[in-house]
């Protein structure tokens, strides 16, 4: 054989295990991807009544009448940073601006879901901003990015430019520099909570309904979702680097300066342990730090889009008095 032709057979040989690498590759990534897309399908099966209540659910005070009376149409939404959007709902009332003395507060609510899902439109979080409107608040919620993607430090800093932006543009609009409240829900009461130690010479108040608010309390939770979602977010389990989930706890980074705040918890909660916002409420009392907590007997993750009960009543209107600064 020629040495020419020795080298074109050496070179197709070359070729046909780069071509072959490179399919194995593509399928292992497929593989990869497939099964990814299968255990999120388990989980999300594993934790339908929790999915369920998150996005269909609505707050008892949420009556059918405040529903029908189309309380959120004085609205405006904005791209915040490149790709996300807030929502900034008003009290029909601020369209004069002679009306400014009857606003109660400002509101910056950050969804739930894990940091990995949930949006600002969900049904359930419109409950809540229906409610607090129609108490004479404005309400501002954002998307934020995915935990899974962007990393939770993403997510602390997108809240906090949401609030700056928010902030400056109720002050060109109205002509008031307010301090504003932060709101979230599950995951999104984390977020909120680890922005206000950040700034919290900016922050009015803080609430944070069934929180972790110690991420390791998370692997006390039977919720593969929970710990799943952690996992994904934080890019670490807690036995191959604890410290990220200490340093990243809310628990760990409050201090004197911190913002009053309001704590919410179910003692049924199976995805975040009740014990999570316990131990915050003792921290924060430690500080001397205004706090309160407001326990359900009954509550689940999630229980004030589903219980009816008197307890849930009070809690829901407890949080828009504190919300207000009336720290009953």
């Amino acid at each position: 054989m020629s040495e020419k032709k020795l080298q074109k057979k050496i070179f197709d040989i070359v070729q046909l295990i780069v071509w072959t690498k490179g399919i194995l590759f593509l399928f292992s990534l497929l593989l990869a991807f497939s099964n990814f897309l299968l255990f999120l399908i388990i989980l999300i099966i594993a934790n339908i009544p929790v999915i369920r209540k998150s996005i269909f659910g609505k707050l008892v005070l949420d009556t059918k009448d405040l529903r029908k009376s189309n309380i959120l149409s004085f609205h405006e939404s904005f791209e915040y940073v490149p790709g996300l959007f807030l929502d900034v709902f008003y009290p029909s009332f601020l369209k004069s601006s002679d009306e400014l003395k009857q606003l109660k507060g400002i509101v910056l609510f950050a969804h739930g879901g894990g940091w990995i899902s949930g949006y600002r439109r969900q049904p359930n979080n419109v409950s809540w901003y229906r409610y607090l409107v129609s108490k004479g608040f404005i309400v501002a919620t954002i998307d934020y990015e995915r935990g899974y993607k962007a990393g939770i430090e993403k997510l602390i800093s997108e809240l906090i430019v949401a609030l700056s932006f928010l902030k400056g543009y109720l002050s060109s609009k109205f002509g008031f520099d307010r301090k504003i409240s932060l709101m979230g829900l599950s995951a999104g009461g984390h977020l909120a909570l680890l922005a206000a130690s950040r700034i919290p010479e900016e922050i009015e108040s803080v609430v944070a309904y069934y929180s972790p608010c110690d991420l390791l309390d998370i692997w006390r939770s039977t919720s593969l979702f929970a710990r799943f979602s952690a996992t994904t977010t934080l890019k670490r389990l807690p036995q191959r680097d604890r410290t990220i989930y200490e340093n990243y706890s809310p628990i760990n980074n409050v201090d004197k300066n911190f913002p009053p705040t309001l704590l919410v918890h179910g003692l049924k909660d199976s995805v975040v342990p009740y014990v999570s916002s316990v131990k915050m409420f003792k921290r924060l009392r430690e500080l001397n730090i205004p706090v309160k907590l407001l326990l359900h007997p009954r509550g689940e993750h999630g229980f004030e889009f589903v219980l009816r009960d008197s307890k849930t009543i009070d809690i829901i209107e407890k949080t828009a008095l504190f919300l207000e600064g009336k720290l009953w």
